[in-house]
């Protein structure tokens, strides 16, 4: 494996891998906005707002599912017409098939990505690991975490690729 001051290095003007900063910058902003969509989408549905909810315990798959939804009302055009979550579009950047290079198909985004989305919370009630665990094998040569690995996907920069980003 390669250090990592010198991935940026051997970028040439073919290379369009996107850059780790802006992966973490897109991740973020999808982080902070998904879940208000999903608080909306609760309490328009109140689907965990009345005691009965949380009679067995939290409700870890209500939960799950309501990250879900928030992540693709937020997310699912720009993912079924470029690959795109709210925050990749933002940062001009976007999923591809790894071997095409074309617009990844939508229903691979959601059977192997949109589950991954969920962890980043995770992480926020112990179960951080499980980002980690994820976000490690992004500091490979092709940058690539596990979920793009199991999905056969890659984020790719969109920008002018002669600006050594």
């Amino acid at each position: 494996m390669k250090p990592l001051h010198r991935l940026n290095q051997q970028r040439g003007p073919t290379d369009m891998r996107a850059a780790i900063w802006r992966r973490v910058l897109a991740t973020s902003i999808d982080f902070v906005v998904v879940p208000g969509m999903a608080m909306l989408v609760m309490l328009v549905t109140g689907v965990i707002e009345n005691a009965e909810a949380w009679v067995d315990g939290f409700p870890w798959i209500r939960v799950f599912l309501l990250g879900v939804a928030g992540y693709l009302l937020v997310n699912g055009m720009l993912l079924f017409r470029s690959g795109q979550t709210l925050g990749k579009w933002l940062l001009k950047i976007r999923i591809v098939d790894y071997r095409s290079g074309e617009t990844a198909p939508f229903w691979k985004l959601l059977a192997f990505r949109a589950p991954f989305f969920p962890l980043l919370h995770g992480a926020l009630i112990g179960y951080w690991y499980l980002l980690l665990l994820d976000a490690v094998f992004a500091l490979r040569a092709d940058r690539r975490c596990l979920h793009d690995i199991l999905c056969g996907t890659k984020v790719i920069s969109m920008n002018n690729l002669n600006t050594g980003e």
